[in-house]
């Protein structure tokens, strides 16, 4: 069953009535560590930025010295995050493809292209919607002979953002709960992470960081605090609710299909289609833009409506070993 421990999501080949904590260790470890990396080098980051700019100015000098402080947290807190994943991959035995469930063959690719297509449909219906009421226009300034590279740069960013929040949220973070806790507490909690880092350091903050969030010494443990606690700022319940089901929608595809590549589809088609969005209609302050959401699409109590009820479909149980024979593809 989707919610009883299976020996197929185990990390460390653990059997499914064993239990281990190594694997929130090593995640707990990697953030926080992450956190305290950004917060010592945003200000020398930007020092250095300054410095180049002022022996050698240049455009790209200028636009990222236009930068908020919180930009150059974010990156390099990115930086041994992206280094550390990996080891702790291999920590957990998932460096190889079909532990962690993409294996590369036809199977999979349709599982992948099927929910790429859901996705991106799933999108469609809800902006659609917001168009029809009133909620976003068409971007008059839009010029149409970009289409092309629109789409082209959506398709890699979506691929992109897609693959590494399934791999990491997914694959990493979702799967040592479970080990350690198991099913349903690890889809509860990861979920809920998930919906937490979409929240970010709120514009109000500015005038609270020292010298308007100039680079002072001190102000990369400013932004991690702003970063840390943010969500309280800008709370909105239908934001937090779409995003926390979104999550739970792909942890019980992954678990009940025990592949990564309908998640990685379904996520993919969503951002595809919510980036090509944002560049060609402009949303307005008209509409019932709560019902409906924004520009982010899980924002509006539709969309969580219908993400509850798509993971309330995966909770029904399957008939003829389907699990079984999904996990096989993977």
């Amino acid at each position: 069953m989707i919610l009883e421990k299976e020996k197929e999501m185990m990390l460390f080949g653990l059997p499914p009535e064993r239990s281990s904590f190594k694997g929130v260790g090593l995640f707990l470890f990697i953030y926080l560590g992450a956190t305290l990396f950004a917060s010592i080098l945003t200000p020398p980051a930007y020092w250095a930025i300054e410095w180049l700019h002022s022996v050698s100015p240049s455009e790209t000098t200028t636009w990222l010295l236009g930068k908020h402080i919180d930009v150059y947290y974010d990156r390099l807190r990115w930086a041994p995050i992206i280094l550390g994943f990996p080891w702790m991959m291999k920590e957990c035995g998932l460096f190889s493809l079909s532990n962690l469930g993409m294996k590369i063959g036809a199977r999979p690719l349709v599982s992948f292209l099927s929910f790429f297509a859901f996705g991106i449909l799933l999108a469609s219906a809800i902006f659609g919607l917001q168009w029809a009421f009133g909620v976003s226009s068409p971007d008059k300034t839009f010029d149409a002979s970009t289409l092309a590279s629109v789409i082209l740069s959506a398709l890699s960013g979506a691929l992109t953002v897609a693959l590494l929040e399934e791999i990491i949220m997914r694959g990493l973070i979702m799967r040592s709960f479970y080990t350690a806790i198991g099913p349903i507490s690890a889809v509860v909690l990861s979920s809920l992470f998930f919906a937490y880092k979409h929240f970010k350091v709120p514009d109000c903050v500015w005038d609270k960081l020292p010298g308007g969030g100039s680079a002072t010494w001190d102000i990369g443990f400013f932004v991690a605090w702003y970063d840390t606690v943010g969500i309280a700022y800008e709370f909105d319940f239908p934001k937090f609710g779409g995003l926390f089901m979104f999550g739970v929608f792909l942890c019980l595809l992954y678990i009940k299909t025990k592949s990564l590549w309908p998640c990685v589809g379904f996520h993919a088609g969503l951002v595809f289609c919510l980036m090509v969005y944002r560049k060609t209609f402009d949303i307005t302050s008209d509409g019932p833009r709560e019902i409906l959401g924004g520009a982010g699409m899980t924002d509006g109590w539709l969309a969580l409506a219908v993400l509850t009820a798509m993971c309330a479909a995966l909770l029904l149980p399957s008939g003829r070993g389907a699990d079984s024979d999904d996990a096989r593809a993977s």
